[in-house]
């Protein structure tokens, strides 16, 4: 999923969840340096549920995938984000629950002239 983020150093993007250090895109950081908008690429499993977090999230929906569920979870902002946790984090729809990012590998997208670069 992509989310919205913006360069914060050569190697770090801020987005709603977070600060994430990671791989900005060589043409982003000379394009546009601190600041630049970016879309940022995250997995499902990237975003884990942790209850001492304070990033908190409303589950809207929840699907069971055998030994995992996909959860749709809803920020605050109203951002939804996807999550695809284990089975035995079984949380009920409309349940507010501690999240956070636990990405090992971060990609940033610079959107420059209706095209990716």
């Amino acid at each position: 999923m992509l989310l919205p983020g913006r360069v914060l150093a050569p190697r770090q993007v801020g987005i709603e969840l977070g600060i994430l250090n990671g791989n900005v895109p060589e043409q982003c950081i000379a394009g546009c340096p601190r600041g630049c908008k970016v879309d940022v690429l995250l997995r499902l499993d990237d975003i884990v549920c942790d209850e001492a977090s304070s990033m908190k999230a409303r589950i809207a929906a929840k699907a069971f995938r055998g030994a995992e569920f996909l959860y749709t979870l809803e920020l605050d902002s109203g951002l939804r984000v996807l999550s695809l946790l284990p089975s035995h984090f079984d949380h009920a729809v409309a349940e507010r629950i501690g999240i956070r990012v636990e990405a090992n590998h971060v990609v940033a997208f610079h959107e420059e002239g209706g095209g990716w670069t």
